[in-house]
């Protein structure tokens, strides 16, 4: 016989692993993604550059700039680069630096890395769900 009440917890916790996640980091540090145990990275989408004002995110360390700051500024290769550091991995760490997402098109701007992801369930978690899914079939 099955415990009724055992569905919910499991339920409960896939709810809480698979939610959406958001990490950013800006330039110059380190963004940290880690994932509890037996899950995995699972990158939704990276954004490295600047699409907001600095006074929302990570302002600019040299308040003497006079050039325009750009908040258009983008890299092409950011989505590849988390994907290649962090999809299937528990954790994982990326230096927020120019050099790392290519060629940098706007240096009078300060940049962020913005990481959209979800926690998702390894193996052993696969093998539970599988148990479930077959009992309602029975």
């Amino acid at each position: 016989m099955t415990d009724v009440h055992s569905a919910p917890d499991v339920s409960l916790y896939l709810h809480s692993i698979l939610k959406n996640h958001t990490a950013h980091a800006c330039e110059g540090d380190i963004l940290i993604i880690k994932c509890p145990r037996r899950t995995s990275v699972a990158v939704l989408s990276a954004f490295y550059g600047r699409r907001v004002p600095d006074k929302y995110l990570c302002p600019s360390v040299n308040t003497n700039m006079t050039g325009e700051r750009d908040t258009e500024c983008t890299s092409p290769v950011a989505n590849e680069k988390v994907l290649s550091e962090c999809q299937d991995q528990q954790s994982c760490h990326i230096p927020v630096l120019a050099p790392v997402f290519g060629p940098d098109s706007c240096p009078l701007t300060s940049k962020y890395l913005l990481v959209y992801y979800k926690c998702r369930p390894g193996e052993p978690l696969s093998s539970v769900q599988l148990k479930i899914s077959s009992k309602k079939h029975v």
